[in-house]
C-alpha cells in the first residue's frame, strides 16, 4: 500500500482515526461467508481463520434474536457465522467475559465490539483484571452512533415495515433498509430520537483502541475497510492474508473516513459542552448562543437528561 506523506498511516502518529500501522480494503473470497455477511465479511472470515488456526478458542460477539442484539459467546464456525450482519441496539458483551472464562474455559478470546466495548476492555486490562488477561486481541467496529432496538422497531412500523422481515440494515448518510430484494432509504433524522444519550458524548468513530478496526465506510460496496493498529493486530492479520481466503487492495477514500471521524469528535465535544453549560444553569437558548448552534440541536441533546 502507498504511504501517504504526512498522513496518519505512520505508526506513532495520531490523526482523526487514531494511530495505525496500515489501512486497506478487503473482502472474503469464501462464498458461504459472503452470503451470510454484510459488506466484505472480513470480521466473520477473520474470526473463523483465527479459530481454525488456534489463535483463539472463542469470541465475544453480538448475536441476535430476530434483529434484537444479544451478547453471545461464539466457539464454532457456525456460531460465528450466526452472529454476522450489523445489528442496532445495546448489547453488553463484556458481561459474558466471566462466563466465557469460568464456565466455558476459554483462555484465548477475541472481543468484537463497538468503540465503547473496546474502551471498556482496555480499561479492564489496564486495571489488571484477571479475566481480561484471557482476551488475546480485539476487533473494533466503526460506529457513527447506535440506536435503541425497540425505538427502531417502532420507526419501522411507522413506515409499514415489520422489523423481523428486514434482511439488512446499514447507515451511511441515510438509514438504508433492505427487504424483499428492495433497498429503502430514509433520512437519518427520522431515527435521531432512537440514539441512546450516552452515544451523543462519544467521539470515537473508528474504534481507536482496537488491535484491528473494521467497517464499511471508505471502501466500495461489498468491501470492508481494515485498520491494523497494533503489533498483535499486524501479526494476526498478516497471517490471515497469507491464507488466500481474502483479497485486499488500497483504500480509495481515506479523506471521507477521516471526515466522518472528525464529525463524530466534534459532535462529542459539542454535546459535552452542552451538558456542562446546562449544569452551570444556562437555558437552552443561551447555550445555543454560546456555542453558535441552533436551539433545536441543544434541545435534542438534552432530551431525557
Amino acid at each position: 500500500m502507498e504511504d501517504i506523506e504526512g498522513s496518519i498511516l505512520r505508526w506513532g502518529e495520531k490523526g482523526s482515526i487514531g494511530i495505525c500501522k496500515r489501512i486497506l480494503a478487503a473482502r472474503t473470497k469464501e462464498q458461504s461467508i459472503e452470503k451470510a455477511c454484510q459488506d466484505g465479511g472480513i470480521v466473520t472470515s477473520l474470526l473463523i481463520y483465527a479459530l481454525n488456526e488456534n489463535l483463539i478458542d472463542g469470541a465475544l460477539v453480538v448475536g441476535r434474536d430476530g434483529w434484537m442484539p444479544i451478547a453471545f459467546i461464539a466457539k464454532t464456525k457456525g456460531e460465528i457465522i450466526s452472529s454476522a450482519m450489523t445489528k442496532y441496539g445495546i448489547a453488553p458483551i463484556l458481561k459474558e467475559l466471566r462466563a466465557a472464562v469460568v464456565d466455558h474455559g476459554l483462555s484465548r478470546i477475541c472481543v468484537v465490539g463497538s468503540p465503547c466495548h473496546i474502551q471498556s476492555i482496555r480499561y479492564l486490562q489496564h486495571k489488571g483484571l484477571p479475566l481480561a488477561s484471557s482476551v488475546k486481541f480485539t476487533i473494533g467496529l466503526f460506529c457513527r452512533e447506535n440506536y435503541d432496538y425497540h425505538c427502531m422497531q417502532g420507526k419501522m412500523r411507522e413506515r409499514g415495515l415489520n422489523i423481523e422481515e428486514i434482511d439488512k440494515f446499514n447507515v451511511s448518510e441515510e438509514l438504508n433498509v433492505y427487504a424483499s430484494g428492495k433497498k429503502l432509504s430514509f433520512p437519518i433524522t427520522e431515527v435521531k430520537s432512537c440514539v441512546p444519550k450516552h452515544c451523543l458524548t462519544c467521539d470515537d468513530f473508528a474504534s481507536e483502541l482496537a488491535d484491528i478496526s473494521i467497517g464499511s465506510d471508505g471502501s466500495p460496496e461489498g468491501w470492508s475497510t481494515v485498520i491494523v493498529r497494533t503489533e498483535e493486530g499486524e501479526n494476526i492479520f498478516s497471517q490471515f492474508e497469507t491464507s488466500k481466503v481474502i483479497e485486499t487492495k488500497p483504500i480509495q477514500n481515506l479523506d471521507y473516513l477521516k471526515e466522518i471521524a472528525d464529525r463524530k469528535k466534534e459532535k462529542g465535544k459539542q454535546t459535552r459542552d452542552i451538558f456542562s453549560l446546562r449544569e452551570e444553569g444556562l437555558e437552552k437558548k443561551d447555550i445555543a448562543v454560546r456555542l453558535g448552534i441552533t436551539e433545536e440541536r441543544v434541545s435534542h441533546r438534552l432530551a431525557g437528561i
